[in-house]
């Protein structure tokens, strides 16, 4: 059975969250220049001051984004890849839950930045993938970090086309990615202490699958949920 949502989220209605401390993941970058895709370690930062602030700590990437203001400029995506084309019974519990405290106030009070993050975390683009047999070890939920701030940083023409395809559409006809793109894999539980973001490191087989894609339809399109 699930926590109540003010406990998911971390919060006592009598005091302010405690700030998560750093830690260190193991993730992937997706370098603007072209260079191969590769592992990295990644150190965590409190995070509040953009669209991922539901996550309380996410990876700093300032060194590898040209400003401050493409760091301010940062968003994300949620890529979940899938055994089959069964989602887990969990999500589904879970999104009911939610969607009963965003719908239903009296019931289920919170406080003003509990429904900002909860908002927050269903805005999200996200897409279920099916991962082909010899990837099924790459099964989990992953964030992917990039920047808009296009005015900063050249265009990342290096990314996959699955991953590429993701987020939302720009004049009308593909999306645009400036920058290094990373991403950072969820432990199984996602949500931990006071709501922080539990992640767990990305192994090598992922980079494969990275570059091979999910299973695809016979017109070679990615086959999604």
């Amino acid at each position: 059975m699930l926590a109540p949502i003010w406990s998911l989220l971390g919060w006592k209605a009598e005091q302010p969250p405690p700030s998560p401390p750093p830690v260190t993941i193991t993730g992937v970058r997706i370098p603007v220049d072209g260079t191969p895709a590769h592992l990295l370690s990644l150190t965590t930062k409190p995070g509040s001051d953009a669209m991922d602030s539901f996550l309380f700590h996410v990876p700093d990437l300032r060194q590898y984004w040209a400003t401050d203001r493409a760091w301010g400029f940062r968003d994300l995506n949620r890529l979940d890849l899938l055994q089959d084309h069964h989602v887990p019974h969990q999500h589904f519990v879970q999104q009911k839950q939610h969607l009963q405290h965003l719908l239903q106030p009296r019931l289920y009070p919170l406080s003003q930045e509990q429904r900002f993050h909860l908002q927050q975390r269903y805005l999200l683009k996200q897409e279920y993938f099916i991962l082909p047999e010899r990837f099924k070890g790459c099964k989990g939920a992953y964030y992917m970090f990039f920047s808009f701030a296009a005015d900063d940083m050249p265009m990342n023409e290096g990314l996959p086309s699955w991953i590429r395809d993701v987020g939302e559409v720009v004049d009308s006809f593909h999306r645009l990615y400036p920058g290094d793109v990373f991403l950072v894999k969820m432990a199984p539980e996602e949500v931990g202490e006071n709501g922080w973001a539990v992640y767990e490191d990305i192994g090598h087989e992922f980079l494969d699958c990275l570059k091979e894609g999910p299973l695809t339809d016979r017109y070679g399109r990615p086959v999604k949920i």
